[in-house]
């Protein structure tokens, strides 16, 4: 089985057509989403409805979060708040043509199991095995960690994968973070280790590199793929949003 796996898309309708796009290609079975398909971008229904479409799997980020609920916006930053108050008023609740966007965000659970095969599963997440909707595994973190080691203990699977910091690459039991750079950067799995694979962002990379980015697994090894894409269309509609701020779209300029 090949899976496409895909993230934090923001709302960044630019970035996903071009990976809808390049996914097409890559003889996958089946294409998963770990999570925050709105916030921070300027196109949220659009996002969710090609979502809706083309995810066979989509798990719920905190930003999907906050926007049904204010009790998991607590500690966003101001522009991140900013974002999920534009976003509401976007797609207005009272109207009928947004209520099957916001029942499907609503029945969308942060951590699922998904089988890879007659007799394995890999775990999914959208921040981390111990908290799947909102704790941060950032790519300094030291291979002893109490964290990661926590984390490692309370998979449910040898390899997880999950989104939400938009760092791609790899932790794996006693090495250091694995950082994915390049066009096509892969990592073949090894039996003895237990993996926690951050597959990066498409809406909104953050590692200093502004190409798109997700991952294909076939079972054996992880292949990160960095793409193009128009993403100073996709600043410009930010710009052009009243209520986001600029910066929003500024930073998709340089990947951060």
């Amino acid at each position: 089985m090949r899976i496409a796996f895909i993230s934090d898309l923001h709302a960044n309708l630019e970035a996903l057509e071009r990976v809808l796009e390049d996914v097409a290609g890559q003889n996958v079975d089946q294409v998963v989403c770990l999570g925050d398909i709105v916030g921070y971008g300027a196109s949220p229904a659009e996002v969710c409805r090609l979502t809706m479409e083309h995810s066979d799997l989509t798990l719920q980020g905190n930003h999907d979060a906050a926007l049904l609920d204010d009790i998991h916006a607590r500690g966003f930053n101001e522009r991140a708040l900013k974002a999920v108050d534009w976003t509401r008023k976007a797609m207005d609740p009272e109207l009928e043509e947004y209520w099957a966007i916001w029942d499907w965000l609503g029945g969308l659970s942060p951590n699922m199991e998904l089988p890879i095969s007659a007799t394995d599963s890999v775990q999914l997440v959208h921040a981390s095995p111990r908290d799947p909707l909102a704790e941060y595994l950032l790519p300094n973190l030291p291979q002893n960690h109490r964290r990661l080691l926590e984390n490692f203990e309370q998979a449910h699977h040898r390899v997880t994968f999950f989104g939400h910091t938009h760092h791609p690459g790899a932790f794996a039991t006693r090495t250091p973070f694995y950082r994915a750079q390049g066009e096509e950067d892969q990592l073949a799995l090894r039996e003895d280790h237990s993996y926690l694979i951050n597959v990066g962002s498409v809406g909104q990379p953050r590692d200093g590199d502004p190409r798109l980015c997700y991952v294909i697994f076939d079972g054996e090894v992880v292949r990160w793929r960095r793409l193009v894409y128009n993403h100073e269309a996709a600043a410009e509609r930010i710009y052009a949003a009243e209520g986001l701020p600029n910066t929003l779209g500024e930073r998709l300029l340089v990947g951060r």
